[in-house]
């Protein structure tokens, strides 16, 4: 009967729910193939009702064997898909999170990807792995590091991070570096960072059979105050502070710009301000300078020639050494000094907090949980570089081809590289000049344009 609709029955209605299902899902199906191309071998196992197989322009037809695309999970029952699992660690891998890569699969035209409960459940996982593989790299290094210091003890620097700027978060890492090796042995702690480091000493003997002997401190906390309370090593093993380098020349900095800003409209003996210079032809000052026949001292070469001919250049004036004294004085002294042989540096920690960060953005909220799995990643990074993540793809069930073990090869190479090229003497004045250049670019335009951003001025 014209006009009037058939009804269709209940099977009828589920084939053509399955139709539009199809023709929605074969618009995927290129990108899909792009994304677990990595893991065709795992695929090869799935069975015909597991699988669509596609063409060339990505439609189906049956007996046409081109690709396969998983739509469930192959192999180990307890596992969740390759393809869930990999998206995920390189996720983690770039710092980003199941937001970011809902965002990266809505851009490529991909479906969704996991959702939140599916995702907590592999990063309980991943946390499981990267967890293992970082005791395993921390081990190596304390090995190492024993290898090259006699008696088991070492000489570590120790450092504080945190989650967010401030130093006010409920999250932070703290890490201990051997000096010889430069490699992290010790981990991340929850707590602040005096009592993670007073945690990492008072069991570096029971975890690696070590004693940490001497501290490299930055200074900023009372770390060292504390470890020489507790006494970890008890009375017959004091440990000694060694100064990073780095940090005394930040201090002699600081308290002389400190001073530059209190006499800046405050009269010196002389009636002025500070500045001026000070070793003059009237007054010289060359008491340390070597007397040798062969000085490097202009002044002290002159005096076996003709005195008469050399002439001092505009120096700091005595008002002025006078207010800036004790800062060199204090920062000179013999004992602190004494505690800088070597020339030991913070750089190390300040690099693996670096990395830290990297992979757990300070700007991107996370838990303690994607904090853990981010600072034993980059621990393992740090210690072993970028192909210790061919141990975890292992570990955590992923397959690994060629294209994994070139890039990770390449990436590693490029760096060394970029660090070789950047230690030539001839990068280190190119970047010194180009940074002059840059301030006096900056300077100049101050002057023409006057202030033209002051916080709260206008």
């Amino acid at each position: 009967m014209s006009g009037v609709k058939k009804k269709l029955s209940g099977s009828q209605k589920q084939e053509i729910r399955k139709e539009k299902e199809y023709n929605i899902n074969s618009k995927y199906a290129k990108l899909d193939n792009f994304l677990i191309s990595a893991s065709s071998s795992s695929c090869a196992s799935a069975s015909s009702s597991n699988a669509r197989e596609l063409d060339e322009q990505g439609q189906a037809h049956p007996g046409i064997h081109k690709r396969r695309i998983c739509c469930e999970n192959t192999g180990n029952k307890n596992n969740a898909p390759e393809i869930n699992r990999r998206s995920i660690l390189a996720m983690r891998c770039i710092g980003q999170g199941l937001e970011s890569l809902k965002t990266f699969s809505a851009v490529m035209s991909l479906p969704n990807p996991v959702e939140q409960k599916s995702y907590d459940v592999i990063n309980n996982k991943l946390s499981r792995v990267m967890k293992e593989v970082a005791e395993e790299s921390k081990k190596r290094a304390a090995v190492e590091e024993n290898s090259s210091s006699p008696e088991n003890l070492l000489t570590v620097s120790g450092d504080g991070t945190w989650k967010t700027r401030g130093h006010l978060s409920l999250i932070g890492v703290c890490t201990v570096i051997g000096a010889e090796t430069e490699k992290n042995y010790s981990g991340s702690a929850g707590k602040m960072e005096v009592d993670g480091m007073l945690r990492f000493f008072n069991r570096s003997e029971k975890l690696h059979n070590l004693k940490y002997s001497n501290y490299i401190g930055d200074g900023d906390t009372k770390t060292f105050n504390a470890l020489s309370e507790n006494k970890p090593y008890g009375d017959d093993h004091l440990i000694q502070k060694i100064e990073c380098v780095g940090h005394v020349q930040k201090r002699m900095g600081t308290r002389l710009r400190k001073l530059k800003l209190v006499y800046s409209k405050k009269k010196l003996s002389d009636s002025k301000t500070i500045g001026g210079k000070g070793s003059t032809d009237d007054e010289p000052m060359h008491w340390f300078c070597p007397t040798n026949p062969n000085t490097w001292c202009k002044y002290n070469a002159a005096i076996n020639n003709n005195l008469q001919k050399y002439k001092h250049k505009p120096s700091v004036a005595k008002a002025v050494r006078d207010v800036i004294k004790p800062v060199f004085a204090d920062l000179s002294h013999p004992a602190l000094l004494k505690k800088c042989l070597g020339g030991k540096t913070h750089n190390p920690n300040e690099n693996l907090n670096s990395l830290i960060w990297k992979f757990c953005s300070k700007t991107i909220g996370s838990s303690l949980q994607i904090a853990e799995i981010d600072a034993n990643l980059a621990t393992s990074v740090f210690n072993d570089v970028n192909q210790i993540l061919i141990t975890i793809l292992e570990k955590f069930g992923l397959k690994i081809n060629r294209n994994v073990c070139v890039s990770l090869a390449e990436r590693d190479n490029r760096r060394i590289f970029t660090s070789r090229q950047r230690r030539l003497e001839s990068s280190f004045k190119a970047r010194r000049a180009k940074k002059i250049k840059k301030s006096t670019e900056i300077e100049l335009f101050q002057e023409q344009e006057g202030i033209s951003y002051d916080p709260v001025a206008f």
